[in-house]
């Protein structure tokens, strides 16, 4: 695994503080507010808490497109990116299993596929020395979770299936493209 000495490292390669990484920050901090609305009852707690998630998904978009816009890229925000986009996700479908009958499998498929995809990331970035961006259907993945995360919070019966169907399928070919990105970043290494 990384040591945190080589992490450090890396992470001074670029600038700490950057309006993207402020925005992926603010995703991780949209998260309290987020379970504090989402247990409550009422159409305003609903509204905010959709607020909530739109503006983390928004943030989520944001973050990549104005670290290339501002030509601010950084290491620390290749890593804190995924890293906050897993959190994120997975927070939202832990209060919605609570909250909404959301399916309890579906985090037992995911919470293990995104820990792979970290650790893949950190050892590559170990091993050659450098952050890998985030992969554009790792991106799809996640605005496809988003949205079913707000299907479920908003209780569309009706699509909140379909739209989980989607971001399973988009999971699965995230999953793929990251394990082949992988090996072959490592066959560049060996």
């Amino acid at each position: 695994m990384i040591a945190a000495k080589e992490l450090r490292q890396l992470v001074k390669k670029t600038p700490i503080c950057t309006v993207a990484n402020v925005l992926t920050v603010v995703r991780l901090l949209l998260l309290a507010p987020i379970f504090f609305f989402i247990r409550r009852e009422g159409s305003t707690a609903q509204f905010v808490t959709l607020i909530l998630v739109g503006i983390g998904g928004l943030t989520d978009v944001l973050d990549g497109y104005l670290a290339r816009r501002l030509d601010q890229i950084s290491e620390l925000g290749k890593i804190l990116d995924p890293l906050v986009d897993k959190i994120f996700v997975i927070s939202l479908f832990f209060f919605l299993m609570f909250m909404r009958d959301f399916p309890t499998w579906v985090l037992i498929v995911i919470i293990p596929r995104d820990l792979l995809i970290l650790w893949g990331g950190f050892y590559l970035a170990w091993k050659r020395k450098t952050v890998e961006q985030s992969q554009l259907w790792g991106k799809l993945a996640a605005a496809a979770q988003i949205l079913t995360a707000i299907a479920y919070l908003l209780r569309w019966q009706a699509i909140a299936p379909i739209l989980l169907g989607l971001a399973l399928f988009m999971v699965a070919i995230s999953t793929w493209s990251y394990g082949r990105f992988f090996f072959c970043r490592l066959r560049e290494v060996s």
